[in-house]
């Protein structure tokens, strides 16, 4: 699958398992036999593409429905038709509101990209990282298998054993992700080299003929793809939601610092424009998973907005993103400062 499809196809989740689908899902509804619409189908099998949680079995969702009644598995707590990890309670209901109440913390911490406190919840670790990965707005890399972790961990120098946690791992590798590649491409290199040779298609799917080295560099072409790109509603929707939980939460910022009166949305396309007595405050806001993309996409946009102001003040530019700057971002940051002469900052917000 492409980057595009594979970003279609996690917005495709995201709009039917939105947190409050997920708060007021049945038990049926998380985990069910012959159902092909429930969360962990969705999560196991219909984004298999965005890193396969194979290998382990149903007990990895904490409860799962037995396809045979009568195989009742010695090393967890059953019922005449559940399994379950015991840790989670004594019969299916309370399990289940349990089991539900760690992936609902799971989704929350990930929005907030608050992974490390992941680590101590019960659930096992290759469910979770990959709901985590679901809903942490593409920052973290989707590699969930635990041996091919602790390789790729070694690899960037992190000396592990039984006790490093899955978090410090996935830090270490966002850590020297390129600022110019996404997260699927270096899912794709890392998995190339230290991936199992027969995990790869199911993980990674094939990667498009000629189009890539090992190292994961993109080949120039001579023809041009023209065939129209359908893009799916729901990533708009998506983005914008995120977009204006981001914008709001920097115009309360301002305002508490400037004043209502000084902060103004929207005005000539400008995202939260600052006024004050010797200068303008020009910020655009980006949803994008890493400061560098949010750069990338608002540098351009708001230079013309200030360009076409009329007012004679100084121009501050300000790109605005939910996440912290990384040393991969700082590095792109002054590589344009110096290179375009340009004093802009980029700043995060955090959002609820």
């Amino acid at each position: 699958m492409t980057t595009n499809e594979l970003k279609e196809l996690l917005d495709e989740f995201l709009n039917r398992w939105q947190i409050e689908d997920v708060e007021n899902m049945t038990l049926q509804e998380y985990v069910s036999v012959g159902n092909k619409d429930t969360f962990c189908q969705w999560v196991e099998t219909k984004t298999r593409m965005l890193g396969s949680i194979k290998g382990m079995t149903s007990i990895k969702f904490g409860i799962y429905e037995r396809k045979d009644p009568n195989k009742k598995p010695k090393n967890y707590d059953n019922d005449n038709r559940y399994s379950w990890l015991r840790a989670y309670g004594k019969n299916k209901n309370e399990v289940f509101e349990n089991v539900k109440k760690d992936v609902i913390e799971i989704i929350k911490l990930s929005e907030k990209g608050q992974f490390d406190k992941i680590d101590d919840i019960i659930l096992p670790d290759l469910f979770k990282w990959k709901v985590a990965f679901l809903y942490s707005n593409e920052r973290l890399i989707p590699i969930y298998k635990r041996d091919v972790l602790f390789l790729i961990a070694e690899h960037f120098g992190l000396k592990t054993n039984r006790q490093t946690k899955i978090s410090e791992i996935q830090e270490v590798m966002i850590l020297n992700k390129p600022s110019n590649q996404n997260v699927y491409d270096f899912m794709r290199e890392l998995y190339d080299r230290f991936g199992r040779d027969n995990e790869k298609d199911v993980i990674t799917g094939k990667a498009e003929k000629g189009r890539r080295t090992k190292k994961g560099k993109r080949k120039g072409t001579t023809k041009r793809n023209t065939k129209t790109h359908i893009r799916t509603v729901s990533r708009s929707y998506i983005v914008e939601q995120k977009h204006n939980k981001i914008q709001e939460a920097l115009r309360k910022k301002l305002a508490k610092k400037y004043g209502e009166e000084n902060v103004i949305l929207e005005e000539n396309y400008v995202d939260v424009k600052l006024i004050q007595p010797d200068y303008l405050g020009f910020y655009e806001v980006k949803s994008s998973s890493y400061a560098s993309e949010c750069i990338r996409e608002a540098l351009g946009q708001i230079l013309l907005y200030s360009y076409h102001d009329q007012d004679k003040r100084k121009k501050k530019i300000y790109v605005v993103g939910q996440y912290p700057a990384n040393e991969q971002d700082y590095g792109y940051i002054e590589y344009i400062k110096e290179k375009l002469d340009l004093d802009f900052e980029y700043l995060n917000v955090e959002i609820e």
